[in-house]
């Protein structure tokens, strides 16, 4: 069954799937990494009696890392978005079972606003879908953004998967693309 949804907006997405998420921010930190090494460089020239090379060779060579990282942060971040919104414009729903869900937790780094015994935890999510597509069953395990009741996933129930019918082994969540989280 092919249908052509409304794709939510990339703001949305950025929310919605870590791949895009992380490649955002990280293009974004090394763009912000290489303006800052620019504006702190050293004068040209050094001042006399002072050994700046170390310096010198930071300011000539962070800059120009941090500007490659960022390009290819942006190349994934726009591929994996150009992705996604084929799969949710051609993709096909089908049924998939919900065998488990692990749940990962992590205590957070203290704030200095905590009070002063209160862990944070915090929570990733990891459902487990057994689906059937062109007669074969696959299982595939992702990662959502925020708790499984936001999105009805639990196990032993059915879930909407969308696919392409090119890359069957890829599916994303219904639920999490396409829903009002």
């Amino acid at each position: 069954m092919n249908s052509t949804p409304s794709i939510p907006s990339f703001m949305s997405l950025r929310h919605r799937d870590t791949v895009i998420e992380r490649a955002f921010n990280t293009s974004g930190f090394m763009l912000i990494v290489a303006a800052g090494f620019r504006w702190l460089a050293p004068p040209n020239p050094p001042p006399p009696d002072v050994d700046l090379s170390f310096e010198i060779a930071m300011s000539k060579w962070v800059p120009v890392g941090a500007v490659v990282i960022a390009a290819i942060a942006s190349f994934i971040l726009v591929r994996r978005y150009l992705w996604v919104k084929q799969v949710l414009t051609h993709g096909t729903t089908i049924q998939g079972i919900v065998e488990d869900v692990d749940v990962y937790e992590r205590e957070a780094s203290h704030s200095d606003n905590a009070p002063a015994f209160q862990r944070s935890i915090i929570r990733s999510y990891y459902p487990t879908i057994r689906y059937t597509v062109q007669g074969t069953e696959r299982t595939v395990r992702l990662r959502l953004p925020l708790s499984p009741s936001v999105y009805q996933i639990f196990k032993g129930k059915e879930t909407e998967l969308v696919l392409l019918e090119s890359a069957p082994d890829k599916p994303l969540l219904r639920a999490v693309y396409l829903g009002r989280a």
